[in-house]
């Protein structure tokens, strides 16, 4: 999934630009080209939840691709904006590379609350004990790459995954990477977690909880509940407890399944993505988003191009756009060459592509002023809902991840802040 040609495309843009004044993403383009030279390899991944399906044998060992590798570097004008009106629906041209003047440089270190991020590799702050090459785990940090920690270490022994922040900022919500696989919560600022999980064994043949998502008013949760064989969308009422299942959505074949849900603002209707795998080649096939009510009622996939498989989708702040990627990092597993970020109404209308192809984004939330935060080629960035003022949060690279060394971080939140 390297791109033999992103040095030169950069080296040209720099020329266009002029020799005087290089963009960072040249010297870095520069740079990966240099460490990658002769090397030819992949970034990797296991996939998310090995424990579902028959083929745990061969997906228990098998990596997924991350990002792509490439420029970290983003502006793409004439993007338009949270609940802009469209004069006709349209799709999008995947943009070319531009070569016009960079934006200014928007400093995110002075953000206030908490990052909270998906890690996968060796610890960030380089406390991975020998011989633990992959734990999977949730970290935080500032803003301003201060007070790296992770949350609640070792707890559940068998890592953790797919957090969610309650809306007023209090709790993270999160499931366990590996058997039992189980909904958990802890405090932001840590302790001891609690298992939401108490009517599910987390055993792959009986029950297993996965991706859970605060609702609006932070009452309930929708969650994922599977078997080997099967999978349903779920809402549970966290204080009684009580879930109620949406049949509508249920899947019950071992090579379909459901993942990442995410509730609208005005807690209504709940999107998420439907992966297909094909078992004979040993690869996903597609993934498709849709919404249902949640009440059950309403299922419908949104409509998008055919050609690509869509997941990881997040509501805006005002309801009227979804953010997506396509090639849902989670079940990425090699078979595309993009992991691009795109917008749409929900009705999949106003389709606008906001990051430059061939380089490699995933995983995009909404933060609650309707920014969007995102997984890039080495960090977490921030960009307006337009695409404009893409830029790494933390430019002082103390939250860098990148290659073997510190793993890699993905599915980034930012702390709602009262």
């Amino acid at each position: 999934m390297s791109d033999e040609h992103r040095f030169e495309r950069d080296a040209r843009a720099f020329l266009e630009l002029g020799p005087t004044d290089a963009p960072d993403r040249v010297v870095e383009a520069a740079l990966l080209e240099i460490d990658q030279t002769s090397q030819e390899r992949v970034l990797w991944i296991p996939w998310r939840l090995p424990t579902m399906t028959p083929r745990l044998g061969l997906v228990a060992t098998a990596l997924v691709a991350v990002v792509g590798l490439g420029l970290i570097y983003l502006n793409l004008p004439g993007r338009g904006s949270v609940g802009a009106p469209s004069p006709t629906p349209i799709v999008s041209p995947r943009p070319s590379t531009t070569t016009g003047p960079q934006p200014t440089i928007v400093d995110y270190s002075t953000i206030d609350g908490w990052v909270v991020f998906e890690h996968f590799g060796k610890a960030p702050d380089g406390t991975t004990p020998a011989g633990v090459e992959y734990p999977h785990s949730i970290w935080l940090i500032h803003a301003d790459g201060s007070d790296l920690h992770e949350l609640s270490a070792g707890v559940p022994a068998s890592g953790k995954i797919a957090p969610d922040i309650s809306p007023d900022g209090s709790h993270v919500i999160f499931s366990a990477y590996d058997s039992p696989v189980q909904v958990w919560e802890v405090g932001i600022e840590g302790g001891d977690p609690e298992l939401v999980s108490t009517d599910c064994s987390g055993i792959p043949a009986d029950c297993m909880d996965a991706d859970p998502a605060y609702s609006p008013d932070g009452k309930r949760i929708a969650f994922l509940r599977a078997t080997e064989t099967s999978s349903v969308l779920a809402i549970r009422d966290l204080a009684s407890g009580a879930v109620t299942t949406l049949p509508s959505t249920l899947s019950s074949v071992s090579n379909v399944w459901l993942a990442q849900p995410s509730w609208s603002p005005d807690g209504e209707q709940i999107v998420y993505h439907k992966v297909v795998f094909d078992e004979a080649n040993d690869k996903i096939a597609d993934s498709s988003i849709f919404i249902v009510n949640a009440n059950g009622t309403g299922l419908h996939e949104v409509p998008l191009p055919d050609d690509d498989p869509y997941g990881d989708a997040d509501w805006s702040p005002d309801g009227s756009r979804l953010v997506f990627g396509r090639c849902p990092i989670h079940e990425f597993n090699g078979s595309c060459e993009n992991t691009d970020i795109y917008t749409a109404r929900p009705d999949g209308t106003d389709l606008q592509l906001l990051t430059q192809p061939g380089v490699g984004y995933g995983a995009p939330s909404w933060t609650d002023d309707g920014q969007i935060m995102f997984w890039g080629p080495t960090t977490f960035y921030l960009m307006d809902a337009d695409g404009q003022n893409s830029h790494r949060i933390n430019e002082s690279g103390k939250l860098t991840m990148f290659g073997e060394t510190l793993g890699y971080g993905y599915y980034g939140l930012l702390q709602p802040t009262p």
